[in-house]
């Protein structure tokens, strides 16, 4: 959970234009109306959800016998639905595409650049935390994981378009190095392993390390020419 309400805060509904979006994953199929299929949909979730729920409780890597029992179902029954620890571990990230919907929204690049800004940090810091505990139980099995490695791949570069389609006013206005140094640097401190150094390393609050993140933004832009209006 967030320590504070600005980071808990809903965001605004929208159909397109978001960090999810630029992922491109498809919306969670419904539950089957077949009887049978529909248990096993409903089971499914459960694992998938008593694995994440341990790995929020600090268990990033739970045995297979603590997810049964928190999920409510047999050791056997976790067996039948996934093939390994990996899989299901593959499955849990993929939850995070339903998730991202309910924190992001559009950020319409015609904003004032303050603005935009403020809300995009604030928006990057919401999904960083709610993410923080499924993503830092994938890190460890990334290594050893195609499909992680995959799936964080695109993760990074959905992080970066959604980025470059903001700011595309102010970077539109550079050029060459000036604009790559630019984009990458922010890109550099709105990732997850920024965010988790400054969480862990740093020991910062969720509210300190959006403040950081944001007053490191101004001073980027401002840097680069971009003053923001006082």
């Amino acid at each position: 959970m967030l320590e504070e309400a600005v980071l808990n805060s809903p965001a605004e509904e929208t159909d397109s234009g978001g960090y999810l979006d630029l992922l491109k994953y498809d919306a969670e199929p419904a539950e089957p109306a077949d009887g049978r299929a529909a248990r096993s949909h409903r089971t499914r979730r459960a694992i998938i959800n008593a694995m994440r729920a341990l790995h929020a409780e600090g268990d990033l890597r739970p045995t297979a016998p603590r997810i049964a029992e928190r999920a409510g179902v047999s050791l056997r029954t976790v067996w039948q639905q996934f093939t390994d620890m990996e899989a299901l571990l593959v499955e849990s990230v993929k939850r995070d595409s339903e998730i991202l919907r309910s924190l992001v929204r559009k950020i319409e690049p015609d904003r004032p650049l303050a603005d935009r800004i403020d809300t995009f940090v604030s928006q990057r810091a919401r999904v960083l935390e709610e993410m923080t505990p499924t993503w830092r139980a994938a890190s460890m099995s990334r290594p050893t994981s195609a499909e992680l490695r995959s799936d964080h791949g695109k993760k990074l570069a959905a992080g970066r378009a959604e980025l470059e389609l903001v700011f595309a006013p102010e970077f539109g206005k550079l050029q060459g190095k000036q604009r790559d140094q630019l984009v990458e640097a922010l890109h550099a401190i709105s990732i997850w392993s920024f965010w988790e150094s400054l969480r862990t390393d740093l020991g910062l609050s969720p509210l300190r390390a959006r403040e950081l993140v944001r007053n490191t933004f101004a001073a980027l832009f401002t840097q680069a020419g971009f003053p923001l209006a006082a």
